[in-house]
């Protein structure tokens, strides 16, 4: 009796929950069942994403971080937020006392997502569309209520766009239907969009993009440097894309260093992936055969991020 009436406390709250979202039955299940498979990698990244510190906390403390996109908001910037600035808030946050005054901001990441019509094309061969919706999935629930320490955006590209928004700065999806709509834009947009090829570009884009956003006056520790992690098939040989034109689009900000990329490939026709991560610079390109590995393949991103800091 009293487990039958707390799984109908639990069906109730389950469809209050949904209400809330907007989000259907059939939809909760098609979501749910999707998750099924990565369930485990998801715990394990948010595991891996909240032993991640940049600082010791034996060095730190609490004090108020401003320039951020949500919290309490800044009195002191009222008047940018009538401008239309985002970042007017501030909040509590563990700030370094070895350089007093210095804001920690959270780690900023872009992910770029490869949504060409080789994606959806090609599924049924080697489920290649399948593991960048799971890598997708996985990012999203495993970043979720961790804005603190870490603000990213996803976009996608494809033969029709160098860059697309799903997920913008400062935005990610705050519940399981805005999660299920970003994937639902991302096999849309492989289906109908027309073939070609604009990887490098679109790593170009990110890496110049994943800088904007942050506020002027606010005295930013520079150490902490932005993130691009692009997620593709391969699929590049094909449109006469080189290891070496890649190594060149990822190195665009070289110079001042303040970003660096990423290339993780989820497909491959033959030995292509494994072929390009070869001829790439140590720890820049990753091949990655099954949704497993990318969470041990984004904590080592992490973690050689936090060491070069």
């Amino acid at each position: 009796e009293a487990a039958a009436a707390a799984r109908k406390i639990a069906k109730q709250a389950l469809h209050d929950r949904l209400e809330e979202i907007g989000m259907s039955d059939s939809e909760h299940e098609v979501y749910t069942e999707f998750l099924s498979p990565i369930n485990n990698d998801i715990s394990s990244l948010r595991a891996m994403l909240k032993s991640v510190d940049r600082q010791n906390d034996n060095s730190r403390e609490l004090d108020w971080l401003k320039g951020q996109s949500d919290g309490e908001i800044d009195e002191s910037r009222l008047v940018e937020g009538v401008a239309g600035e985002k970042y007017i808030y501030k909040k509590r946050g563990l700030v370094g006392t070895s350089q007093k005054g210095i804001i920690r901001r959270p780690q900023r990441l872009r992910f770029v997502m490869d949504c060409s019509g080789s994606m959806y094309r090609f599924n049924g061969y080697d489920q290649r569309q399948q593991r960048c919706l799971e890598a997708a999935a996985l990012v999203m629930e495993s970043l979720d209520g961790m804005a603190s320490r870490f603000d990213y955006s996803m976009v996608g590209h494809s033969g029709d766009s160098k860059c697309f928004e799903l997920v913008p700065f400062g935005k990610p999806p705050a519940n399981e239907m805005e999660r299920l709509r970003v994937l639902q834009t991302m096999v849309a947009h492989s289906q109908f969009c027309m073939s070609g090829d604009n990887t490098l570009g679109a790593i170009q884009m990110a890496i110049t993009d994943v800088k904007e956003g942050y506020s002027s006056d606010v005295d930013y520790d520079d150490a902490e440097d932005c993130i691009v992690v692009a997620v593709s098939d391969a699929n590049l040989e094909r449109y006469g894309i080189s290891p070496r034109h890649l190594e060149l689009a990822m190195a665009v900000d070289s110079v001042s260093a303040t970003t660096r990329a990423y290339c993780v490939f989820i497909a491959s026709f033959g030995t292509e992936a494994d072929d390009i991560c070869k001829r790439m610079p140590l720890g820049r390109a990753f091949s990655c055969n099954s949704t497993n590995e990318l969470p041990k393949i984004v904590k080592n991103i992490l973690v050689s991020e936090i060491g070069q800091g």
